[in-house]
């Protein structure tokens, strides 16, 4: 009843301030939180705990955009080390401090053994004393816990004595900590959760800023306040720490302490050829050379000037258009620029352009090379694999090298010819001194020579193109070309001969015929006496008469099926069937099938359909002899398509109606028979043709007719109609 009114009168105060039912309903409980406004319990939180349950808002849920998201914190320097914990379980682990101060809700165990055999655990109460049975309560006030263990030990000896005598003692006792009771901090300043917050007590300010989920990015790193009892117990600045590792000042933090984080006292950046780019906190007095050591340094290819990027501060600005100023400044003045709050830092790389050097042509190792200082062309020609080797050199033209020198200033480049051979026997004034961006050209011995070949065709095992040795001679082209093939005609060989500078149109080319023994290479010891010119062509034709068996294949009802070859010219049909022993008794000669280069052949029949075996054969044709089928098929646009029994005398339309008749598309006028030969006939409507055995009946579908446009229609009717009277009067006129 109660929640009904409360949902009664949030829905009245949304009537009057505008608010959503949705979000009422949220503060109201009768409906839960959307997830973006779902507060965390310490559970939940991967920060780190959440505030107390009971300091939480109930009656307001606010959204709020965090200022930088995670990607920004990478950029800043050292935020990421507070954050990137969710949990700090290692605290549990770690021995208790010698001077960790026992108090209530620390849990302490005993743990004896030996000639007594006893384990214990006891909780000190708020009024700092614990109780264990058979020792009483004993006080531990304002005790650490070094004197925690005395205290216990002394009293527990005097209930059992076997612990006492030292080394002598039959009895051992062991005194550790339990659960441990939590410390309470006060978190204040620019911290992810400020606020009242229970954590370890072995907490230090590193591991108190981990749990309260660290730093946010306006808060300072380099003056973080320790108060205790009201005043600075220590200021932390963890650039220190995290640039050297120092943990001195990490002190351990007690019951009520404040950390106390103030805002960033500046925020530069430095980008550029550092080891550590991002965002620094610099104090007041630090210089840009602290600024580059705490970015890790320079990278090798900085360069020596950096460019400062500075707001100028509105005390300094003349103008809103002179609020920017852009310094350049020397690296060896780092320890004397003093860096402001929002400059940017940018160190450039080293501008240094490569001294390079080129060699290219006929040499061993072509490449770019680095200029050293007085490089000459004879250490550059030595880094490329040398030229004046004896197994090189015969491959260079010597006469002739080319030096290309650039001018850069006027992006023009010049040749410097040098005499190789002139250079090789020692010639200094050849040895130039280079200079960047030279280029050397090595040009091959050939440069003035082209290759000369001639080709052969024809009956060769490995007809083409080979090179024309100096004293080359027909057979021995012939030779290279790897003999004559068996089909060869030796005979008759023909070389065609040209002169490419001495062509007219009377004549193009001289051809010459020559005879060559068939067994010219079964002894073969010298040159041949016909030597060839460049760019002859020598053909080999085949022999006039020679050819293979020419094969046919028959295959299905005979007898003795297979590949035949044929005996003479013009064999036909009816003789290649007696030589594979005949037909068999199942075979079905209507139905015979000839297949010539992929495609069906349509035999002559006679008048009963029996076909005509005097057709020559060719070679490569494949003859096949079916079985008797005894059936017709029939498909198409028909109710029930299929094979249906071959009945003598049967029309086509018998058929169709054994077959289910047409179906609703079917075309009547559309249908066409395939005799067994090839033959086929289509659009019978007088004649109904007689149906073969192993005939096949295709019903075809209705053509698609496009609806009658009646308006259309009589319009062109009409049109048709005046033109018509108007032409009889326009005659009528001319008659009378």
């Amino acid at each position: 009843m109660l929640k009904r009114s409360l949902i009664i009168l949030i829905l009245l105060t949304t009537s009057i301030f505008g608010q959503s039912i949705q979000d009422l309903m949220e503060v109201a409980g009768a409906t839960p939180m959307d997830n973006s406004a779902k507060i965390e319990t310490p559970a939940e939180s991967p920060s780190g705990p959440a505030l107390i349950e009971s300091e939480l808002p109930t009656t307001e849920v606010i959204n709020i955009e965090p200022l930088h998201t995670d990607s920004d914190k990478t950029n800043y320097y050292g935020y990421e080390y507070f954050t990137n914990k969710s949990k700090i379980t290692f605290l549990d682990n770690l021995p208790a401090p010698t001077d960790y101060r026992v108090g209530p809700g620390d849990e302490i165990i005993i743990t004896i053994w030996g000639e007594t055999q006893l384990r214990e655990k006891g909780t000190i109460s708020r009024d700092g004393s614990i109780y264990f049975e058979n020792v009483g309560l004993v006080s531990l006030v304002n005790l650490s816990f070094e004197q925690t263990k005395r205290v216990l030990k002394s009293r527990f000896k005097n209930v059992y004595s076997t612990l006492k005598g030292g080394t002598s003692a039959t009895t051992f006792m062991e005194i550790s900590l339990g659960t441990l009771k939590l410390i309470n901090l006060h978190f204040l300043g620019e911290v992810n959760a400020p606020g009242f917050m229970p954590v370890h007590p072995f907490s230090t300010v590193t591991t108190g800023l981990i749990q309260a989920g660290g730093i946010s990015l306006i808060g300072s790193l380099r003056d973080i306040q320790v108060i205790r009892n009201g005043r600075v117990l220590k200021s932390i600045d963890y650039y220190k720490y995290l640039q050297e590792g120092s943990i001195n000042n990490n002190i351990r933090l007690a019951d009520n302490d404040v950390i106390s984080v103030p805002v960033r006292k500046s925020t530069i950046e430095i980008t550029g050829k550092v080891r550590r780019p991002g965002i620094f906190e610099l104090k007041k007095g630090e210089t840009l050379a602290d600024l580059i050591f705490f970015a890790g340094g320079l990278e090798n290819d900085a360069g020596s000037k950096l460019e400062i990027r500075r707001i100028l501060p509105f005390e300094y600005r003349i103008s809103s258009k002179e609020g920017i100023q852009h310094i350049w400044v020397d690296l060896n003045q780092g320890d004397s620029i003093e860096i402001l709050d929002g400059d940017e830092v940018n160190v450039f790389p080293l501008f240094v352009t490569d001294q390079l050097v080129r060699i290219e042509g006929q040499v061993k190792n072509p490449g770019k090379f680095s200029l050293s200082p007085e490089m000459t062309v004879n250490d550059l020609l030595e880094l490329a694999g040398g030229v004046f080797t004896t197994d090189h050199w015969s491959t260079v033209y010597p006469f002739r090298a080319d030096l290309i020198r650039t001018n850069r200033n006027a992006a023009t480049s010049e040749i410097i010819p040098i005499r190789l051979n002139k250079l090789k026997e020692g010639d200094a004034k050849q040895n130039l001194t280079l200079q960047a961006n030279d280029k050397i050209i090595i040009y091959p011995t050939e440069i003035n020579k082209y290759q000369k070949a001639v080709e052969i065709f024809g009956d060769v095992r490995n007809p083409g193109k080979f090179i024309l040795d100096q004293n080359m001679g027909l057979t021995d082209l012939i030779l290279r070309a790897g003999g004559f093939t068996y089909s060869a005609y030796p005979a008759e060989v023909i070389v065609n001969s040209m002169d490419p500078f001495d062509m007219n149109s009377q004549t193009l080319s001289k051809e010459s015929k020559f005879k060559v023994a068939p067994n010219v290479f079964d002894d073969y010891p010298v040159l041949d006496d016909h030597k060839l010119k460049d760019k002859d062509q020598v053909f080999i034709r085949t022999y006039p008469e020679f050819q293979l068996q020419r094969n046919v294949i028959i295959e299905g009802e005979v007898n003795f099926p297979g590949v035949y070859a044929l005996e003479m010219q013009g064999e036909n049909l009816e003789r290649i069937i007696e030589r594979a022993g005949d037909l068999t008794n199942e075979s079905f000669i209507e139905g015979l099938r000839i297949v010539r280069d992929d495609k069906r052949m349509i035999l002559e029949t006679s008048g009963h359909g029996k076909v005509k075996l005097k057709l020559p054969l060719q070679p490569g044709d494949h003859i096949y002899v079916p079985k008797h089928s005894n059936t017709v098929e029939i498909i198409g646009e028909i109710n029930s398509p299929g094979l249906v029994q071959y009945r003598k005398g049967l029309s086509v339309k018998d058929y169709i109606k054994i077959a289910g008749n047409y179906t609703q598309n079917g075309d009547r006028e559309s249908v066409a028979i395939y005799y067994p030969n090839g033959e086929s006939k289509g659009r019978f409507l007088v004649f109904d043709p007689k149906v073969r055995e192993g005939s096949r009946i295709v019903v075809y579908e209705k053509p698609t007719e496009l609806p009658l446009d009646k308006t259309a229609y009589l319009t062109q009717i009409t049109t048709i109609v005046i033109q018509s009277v108007s032409l009889l009067l326009v005659v009528d006129k001319l008659t009378n």
